[in-house]
């Protein structure tokens, strides 16, 4: 009688062995969407004022281009460039300007958005803010290999 018994919870187990698998896997990807509050914010933000040109995820479309490549490590915006062009447009390429309509620690945000989007650090998709994550205000990327990172006029003092 124990054999049945045990036959019977190594059966069970094993049903139960492929669901623990899937949401093993839906756990890592919503781990690769999850960020701080930071980086929500600018994702937001994005997707309010930059996702109908810039496209979903920043990946790009046929008249902007993709500024998840753009910001990353082999693109050629950096973080003094993406400033001053959120900030004041390229009218001549259609790019608005945001200059008073978008706070400076909304642009920042953004940034830090964009930044996560391009390392890697955020799989495609609807990030979700993980419990726990600090929720500091806007911190600022570290230099990607260029000269000085540029700071923002409110932070000057």
């Amino acid at each position: 009688m124990s054999h049945r018994l045990i036959a019977l919870l190594v059966c069970a187990a094993s049903a139960i062995a492929p669901g623990a698998r899937a949401q093993s896997a839906q756990a890592a990807v919503k781990d690769s969407l999850g960020v701080n509050n930071v980086t929500y914010q600018g994702w937001k933000m994005f997707e309010v004022y930059c996702t109908r040109c810039h496209g979903e995820d920043a990946v790009g479309s046929s008249f902007a281009p993709a500024l998840k490549h753009s910001v990353g490590p082999d693109g050629s915006i950096d973080h003094k460039a993406f400033w001053l062009t959120v900030t004041n447009g390229r009218p001549g390429k259609g790019m608005p300007t945001w200059g008073n309509l978008l706070t400076p620690e909304q642009k920042e945000d953004i940034w830090n958005y964009l930044r996560a989007r391009c390392c890697g650090h955020l799989a495609p998709g609807r990030p979700h803010v993980i419990a726990g994550a600090s929720k500091d205000s806007t911190a600022f990327p570290p230099a990607q290999g260029q000269d000085t990172l540029f700071v923002p006029p409110f932070v000057k003092g």
